[in-house]
């Protein structure tokens, strides 16, 4: 038996009194960690914290791997127990869906990582993870600094939305007073020391936002990766595609391999009104510049599927698969009003289902692998909002910035119409 399989089969006997099984096991509080400017302890982007989330702000983060959080978790996933806070992964688990739990526990429990030509196995430890006592795949987020301010998100993670919000006191009731208090997480001796340990024995660097590749804080961070010879790190960044600057592309260029999270949400129109101040043809230009410089079997569009784009969908997978690129629909959950479920059941189901008819034939054939699971799950779900809701939110954006809903999205208009009218901003 391999080293690692036999350290995990001796935790999980010490763990479980019987009928040993990892059916609810996450490899994640072992080896990820997610280090947010403004939120506490957490343990992956997908997880939910209910029940769970802490108040621990400390930015000392080696101490923060070795809370008495992590360790909790580490040993409910030991007792194969089955926790509310992923309850996204379970979700999509159930409808066919790959998860990111499966593709922790497929990375660093079935497959093994490949470090130097050597395969270095996951040996857990509850008190610090594994064998290296530090994370092996990290999730930065150092801020909310953004370019952009998109309909689905909020003053958290865009500083452009957050001016909105407070330039802008009709959208409080939806967002608050778009207060964001931020503290640079790669700041200070001891974490850039703890993030070089994790660099050095890790597997991959993931940088998010915000926008990242504008950031001051992932520059610097890049800086002193160069500056230590550690530019086989491989790097990930999730980006809306927007940054094609010289100096950000000749700097990651010096890594050997980097992978992008494309956050695009629809094209010409539809992601104009959803993304603005987007201009489409700076996507449609910056695209195959991350894409020829990317890990292309490891990259692909994150596509939040809401009530703004389920009419943009198919044009969106052809335009992906136009530029080789593969589309991962996300069903957005928050905002309520921007879901799926803003959009009649029957409406929309009957667009999937044109969606589908349309785009199976061999050309897209590779493309629905990752779309199915999606659209299945969210034909599975009956539920309904008024589109009241959906209304009243679309009218405060579009008092904001000069725009309407009809010249973009004429089948959402058609949904909305009425009340947009009734309702006052």
């Amino acid at each position: 038996m391999r080293d690692g399989r036999k350290a995990l089969k001796q935790l999980l006997k010490e763990h479980q009194k019987d009928n040993i099984s990892m059916s609810n096991f996450c490899a994640a509080p072992f080896v990820h960690m997610y280090v947010h400017s403004n939120e506490g302890e957490r343990v992956c982007c997908m997880s939910t914290e209910k029940g769970l989330v802490t108040k621990n702000t400390e930015l000392d983060l080696k101490k923060r791997w070795t809370s008495d959080y992590y360790k909790n978790i580490r040993k409910a996933f030991l007792r194969n127990e089955r926790l509310d806070i992923c309850v996204k992964c379970y979700e999509l688990e159930e409808h066919g869906g790959r998860s990111d739990r499966h593709n922790f526990n497929n990375m660093y429990l079935e497959e093994g990582r490949q470090r130097e030509g050597k395969v270095v196995e996951l040996i857990p430890n509850v008190e610090t993870g594994n064998q290296f006592d530090a994370p092996w795949d990290l999730d930065i987020r150092p801020g909310n600094l953004c370019n952009l301010k998109c309909r689905m998100c909020g003053p958290v993670s865009s500083s452009q939305f957050q001016q909105e919000v407070q330039k802008n006191k009709f959208m409080e009731p939806l967002f608050g007073k778009g207060e964001f208090q931020t503290s640079d997480c790669l700041s200070g001796e001891e974490n850039i020391q703890f993030l070089l340990q994790a660099c050095e024995n890790g597997d991959r660097v993931k940088f998010l936002g915000g926008e990242p590749t504008i950031m001051p804080e992932v520059d610097r961070m890049l800086d002193i990766l160069i500056e230590k010879n550690l530019t086989h790190v491989p790097l990930h960044f999730t980006t809306n595609c927007t940054n094609n600057n010289k100096r950000f592309i000749d700097k990651i260029s010096q890594f050997k391999k980097i992978t992008f999270n494309y956050s695009i949400d629809g094209i010409e129109k539809t992601l104009e009104y959803i993304r603005a101040p987007v201009k489409y043809e700076t996507v449609n230009t910056t695209l195959p510049i991350y894409h020829n410089l990317a890990m292309r079997d490891y990259s692909e569009i994150s596509y939040t599927l809401q009530a703004y784009n389920v009419f943009n969908l198919g044009d969106t997978i052809k335009w992906a698969c136009g530029h080789g690129v593969m589309l991962r629909p996300e069903i957005l959950r928050w905002p309520e009003w921007a879901s799926l479920r803003s959009i009649p059941y029957e409406i929309r189901n009957k667009e999937f289902q044109r969606v589908l008819d349309e785009l199976s034939n061999s050309r897209y054939k590779r493309h629905l692998k990752k779309i199915i699971p999606a659209i299945e799950q969210a034909m599975a779900d009956k539920e309904e909002y008024h589109p009241k809701h959906l209304a009243r939110a679309t009218k405060m954006f579009d008092k904001a910035r000069n725009q309407h809903c009809k010249d973009y999205l004429p089948e959402v208009w058609d949904i909305i119409k009425e009340e947009y009218h009734d309702i006052q901003v």
